[in-house]
């Protein structure tokens, strides 16, 4: 039976800050296997743990106890009885309180106090079903996408040669690591290489700010457009930052200008999706063409484009359009679902809400096709922007500029948020929503 470490560090090296404590490979792992002595062997783990730190101990903790890490896309009740339910011996895990839960549940306070260290790496058998990830259903229903333990080590390995980290970087993340852009950057790539990541989960501009500056340099932030443009408008000076990854959405090339101005970073921007994990990155600020990760073929047939990798347990059909540029380079024409018809004119919904992203004054804003009516498809586009100097008169004389009239978004209302989940995503089910309730608000 083949075996891979759960970490290829030494025991004395940093693997995270919790705070202002200084966490060792060693005293992590002595911390997983406290709590996986407590965990039933083999069991699936709801981890439902929301500080990163119980989160990573918690995940390394259930691959040693030979279980499986579920990993829902929200808390709620519902949700994780669901999990239980379709998991036989499921038992949660959580260093909060669960409203109405009364299955089993663990908290991990005890284990995570401890003050050994570890005497060995632990191995776990590469086809371990070591995580279950339920997509967040931003293109419709959550999607359940299985991880082996051979998938996450071989990825992580992989993702610190393509990003290529400064060596003893200190990472912040503004991503929650229960989603796969959070889990591969701020949770598993620290156990394989010479990089520190803070567990602070930081979510408003002073908050990031504060926690990049208790970092010493090199730093690095991985975030998501929407943290992104919350700190580029904000006006708060920002602290000196080596790098930024972002993804989750489309990064726009002005965005990611202004953040190398402010911050003096290199941003890269990844492309990926839960089933492949990273797959392409690019420096948005300069190139428009994404670099294809070395370990991956990509290969297109007559219904679509198709990735494939030794670490993946199969192929995986992408959900966007490709126009292949070479064989490692490409460029992203947006989504299958995301290509619109109005009029005879096609357009990507990705590039319309990208334009209307770039205007100054719009903090945040989609552009979207509203619910088939009882007659047909819907003629018309919509959007929601958060814009609190500016009126809709303004934005849409701003986008008659550069997008074609029959893509002009009407209804187009502001409003104060958007309805987006803690990854920066915004769920479809959950827009649709919310659009539905500012039409009768304003009917």
């Amino acid at each position: 039976m083949t075996t891979l470490p759960l970490s290829t560090r030494s025991l004395d090296e940093l693997v995270m800050l919790h705070g202002d404590e200084p966490v060792t490979i060693g005293r992590f792992l002595a911390r997983a296997g406290a709590l996986a002595r407590r965990l039933p062997a083999g069991a699936p783990i709801v981890n439902l743990c929301q500080d990163r730190h119980a989160f990573s101990v918690t995940f390394a903790a259930t691959i040693i106890a030979g279980g499986t890490n579920l990993l829902p896309a929200n808390r709620l009740k519902a949700t994780v009885d669901d999990l239980v339910d379709a998991f036989a011996g499921t038992v949660v895990v959580a260093d909060q309180p669960l409203e109405g839960f009364t299955g089993s549940l663990i908290d991990p306070a005890e284990a995570l106090t401890c003050r050994e260290q570890a005497t060995l790496i632990p191995r776990a058998p590469a086809d371990q079903l070591a995580a279950v990830v339920f997509t967040s259903g931003s293109t419709g229903r959550s999607s359940r996408i299985d991880k082996p333990w051979r998938t996450l080590h071989d990825s992580s390995l992989l993702n610190l040669a393509e990003l290529d980290p400064p060596r003893g970087a200190r990472v912040l993340a503004t991503v929650p690591p229960q989603h796969m852009w959070g889990l591969e950057t701020s949770v598993l790539m620290p156990w394989f290489g010479p990089i520190t990541v803070s567990s602070a989960h930081p979510f408003f501009v002073a908050d990031i700010c504060h926690e990049l500056e208790r970092l010493e340099q090199p730093r690095v932030l991985v975030s998501t457009p929407v943290h992104l443009r919350a700190l580029a408008e904000s006006g708060i000076e920002l602290p000196d930052v080596e790098r930024v990854y972002s993804a989750t959405a489309p990064l726009s090339r002005a965005l990611a200008r202004r953040i190398e101005r402010a911050s003096g970073a290199r941003v890269s921007e990844i492309y990926g999706c839960s089933e492949t994990g990273c797959l392409a990155r690019r420096r948005t600020a300069r190139v428009t063409d994404w670099q294809l990760f070395e370990a991956f073929e990509l290969t297109a047939n007559g219904n679509g484009t198709v990735a494939h990798a030794a670490h993946l347990p199969g192929p995986v059909r992408l959900m966007d359009h490709l126009e292949f540029r070479g064989r490692d380079c490409f460029r992203l024409l947006g989504r299958q679902s995301d290509l619109v018809n109005i009029a005879g004119k096609r357009a990507s919904l990705a590039e319309l809400t990208s334009i209307l992203l770039d205007i100054p004054g719009v903090l945040d804003g989609v552009i979207f096709q509203p619910p088939e009516a009882e007659d047909g498809p819907a003629r018309r586009l919509a959007a929601l922007v958060v814009a609190p100097n500016l009126d809709p008169t303004d934005i849409r004389r701003a986008l008659g500029r550069r997008i074609d009239p029959a893509f002009m978004p009407r209804p187009l209302r502001l409003v104060e948020r958007l309805p987006r989940a803690e990854t920066g995503k915004l769920p479809r089910q959950s827009l649709l929503r919310f659009f539905a309730r500012t039409c009768r608000q304003a009917g």
